[in-house]
């Protein structure tokens, strides 16, 4: 493989292990200088110019309680937009918690994650908003390899799914018609699927078992197109991977859960012949410090 090829797939590669959340997953990257320009402030203040999200994590640790992007540090604290919920009970005026962000260095330091209190919850507003105590210290708090990150909201995901050998498939992927589709807008059932985590390493999905391709199972190869909602550009960006099916189970009568974990990413080139250039993840070479990173 070329070297373009191999630096597409890890500017792909980068680019996914930060935006999966959505969601879909944001990429990491460096928000500017805290230490030369006034500390917690600035470094809270980055978060907001580059649209950030912060994971809301209960104290004590756990999986997300919400997922929310800071707008506006005030007075009273920082008021954020709620991109979504996985808990709406456990999300109240009063509460202590952790806010997880991308890396960041401070102070000579990563630091990752700062404890603040939930101060309020606006869940009339659209998009409601919640307001946390501004913090005063960050930390670096480690997190799971390859976080996964709950998908709430179908309408942030959209995903294809070939059963598919890229070692031996003769398909033109981007022009293909795919043997699963989620879309929560599509009309072909795309619907009556979802994605129900996602992370750097893989992607969980549910399925209405009829739907389900034959010959689907533990071990088959298959090819996706993830397309992530960036809500700082407003639009939908795809990402291509290859991988192996891990797992099916049968959460209800009606539904298949599918476990797909990624060995290749898909950089798209309109000369080769499935219509994308493949890297083996574990050869993906790590982006500059300055351009992304893990979330």
């Amino acid at each position: 493989m070329d070297e373009t090829g191999i630096w597409g797939g890890a500017i792909l590669a980068g680019v996914l292990l930060a935006v999966f959340a959505v969601l879909a997953v944001r990429s990491r990257r460096r928000v500017g200088n805290p230490d030369k320009a006034g500390g917690p402030g600035a470094l809270l203040s980055g978060l907001i110019g580059e649209a950030i999200s912060l994971d809301l994590v209960p104290e004590s640790g756990g999986e997300p309680l919400a997922r929310c992007v800071p707008l506006e540090l005030g007075p009273r604290g920082l008021t954020c937009e709620l991109l979504d919920c996985a808990a709406p009970e456990a999300v109240h005026a009063g509460r202590s918690v952790m806010g997880f962000f991308a890396p960041i260095t401070f102070e000579g330091r990563k630091v990752n994650a700062f404890d603040t209190e939930i101060l309020s919850v606006e869940s009339v507003l659209e998009p409601p908003r919640i307001l946390l105590s501004a913090p005063t210290q960050f930390r670096s708090i480690p997190r799971r390899r390859h976080s996964r990150k709950r998908v709430s909201d179908p309408r942030f995901v959209r995903l294809r799914l070939w059963r598919a050998d890229i070692a031996s498939s003769t398909l033109y992927f981007p022009e293909a018609s795919p043997d699963i589709w989620i879309n929560a807008y599509d009309g072909r059932h795309g619907e009556e699927n979802a994605v129900s985590d996602i992370s750097a390493g893989g992607v969980a999905l549910e399925i209405r078992a009829a739907l389900v391709p034959t010959g689907l199972a533990p071990g088959a190869a298959v090819v996706l197109k993830c397309s992530l909602f960036q809500f700082r550009d407003k639009q939908f960006n795809p990402y291509w991977y290859a991988g192996v099916v891990r797992a099916i189970t049968t959460p209800t009568e009606n539904v298949r859960r599918i476990a797909v974990a990624f060995s290749h990413v898909g950089a798209p080139h309109q000369l080769a012949p499935q219509g994308l250039v493949w890297t083996a993840l574990e050869l993906v070479p790590p982006l500059p410090e300055t351009t992304g990173a893990e979330s």
